[in-house]
């Protein structure tokens, strides 16, 4: 068996049984990359939630931490996914082609995988506009434009002001950055 599908077997064994309450689990490269879920994250998504279902209508297709499918390649679960409006679940999971938009909030204060891996992947799989929001920094990235494995035109966005999406099927998400609540790198223990 190929190593991406024992990878995403082992992901799928993760998303069923959920025994990771309070934490974030995700394969990325082959590694299980498990972080705590935080207030600042929660308040971040709950936030993003709200102003998409105010701005783009109340039925707004968007999932948070739902698996999304890359063929030949490990599944990921953004923080947050606007999805196309004629999306359609594959059992538990949508595919690549129906995100329009993926939102991710930084986990740790050294994430690499937002910053790095998910924008190489993003950007292969033609997912247009992805932002990444950072608490520790407190500073959005908004990449659009896929080519590759990068994307064209990065911006970025001080918390207190606001990010101007154009989502990949031409609808536009302004959101509103004043409220996301900051967060501290965690002490090493001592």
């Amino acid at each position: 068996m190929a190593v991406t599908a024992v990878l995403d077997r082992l992901w799928r064994d993760i998303e069923a049984r959920s025994r990771t309450e309070g934490h974030v689990v995700e394969i990325i490269d082959g590694e299980v990359i498990t972080a705590p879920r935080s207030p600042a994250r929660s308040d971040t998504l709950r936030s993003l939630i709200r102003q998409a279902e105010r701005e783009l209508g109340e039925e707004v297709p968007l999932v948070f931490d739902v698996g999304i499918d890359f063929p030949g390649e490990t599944s990921l679960a953004p923080d947050l996914a606007i999805l196309d409006l004629d999306a359609q679940p594959r059992g538990k999971r949508y595919v690549y082609m129906d995100v329009v938009a993926a939102i991710e909030v930084v986990s740790t204060a050294a994430d690499t995988n937002d910053y790095v891996t998910k924008v190489a992947k993003y950007s292969r799989f033609g997912i247009e506009t992805y932002l990444i929001i950072d608490p520790f920094t407190r500073v959005c990235t908004l990449h659009e434009g896929a080519v590759g494995a990068q994307y064209e035109k990065s911006s970025t966005y001080r918390y207190g002001g606001v990010v101007e999406m154009e989502l990949a099927d031409g609808r536009k998400f302004s959101i509103d950055t004043s409220g996301f609540p900051g967060e501290t790198a965690a002490r090493p223990a001592e």
